[in-house]
């Protein structure tokens, strides 16, 4: 028995479209978390973030940051001993933006400051830590691995 060219057309048609759906089903099932959800405001506050990051790096000493036991150690420079730091760090977790956290530091004037580690997940941070005293901001950013 021999298939006519009309129903192999019609064969390869539908085994195409079938291709097609189970494709774009797959895409649409597929988590796609943006970098952040103001991506677009950030990007106008770019250069501030700029300005912030020059200051920084015009110190005569960074701010350091260590991982400790269950906490993330912040060391502000000795240049501000006695001054009031204000902060704010922020965990970006690129694997799943559920996992991102804001965490404020209120005025304080010591240089070393903790914060605890000890109920986040497992795995790896970008850390953005903008900070100022007075009217001067600074910014710094970095990786950490909370095992």
């Amino acid at each position: 028995m021999k298939i006519s060219w009309g129903y192999k057309i019609t064969i390869l048609y539908v085994g195409f479209v079938g291709l097609i759906v189970c494709m774009v089903s797959m895409a649409m099932r597929q988590k796609v978390d943006l970098v952040s959800k103001d991506y677009y405001e950030q990007e106008l506050n770019f250069q501030d973030k700029i300005n912030k990051t020059n200051r920084s790096n015009e110190l005569s000493e960074p701010l350091r940051w260590e991982l400790k036991q269950d906490a993330l150690q912040l060391k502000f420079p000795a240049q501000f001993k006695a001054q009031k730091i204000a902060a704010s760090v922020y965990f970006f977790r690129p694997s799943d933006s559920s996992m991102d956290k804001t965490i404020p530091l209120s005025a304080d004037s010591s240089l070393v400051r903790n914060i605890s580690t000890e109920k986040m997940q497992r795995g790896l941070y970008k850390i953005q830590i903008n900070w100022n005293v007075g009217k001067e901001e600074y910014y710094n950013e970095g990786i950490i691995q909370i095992n």
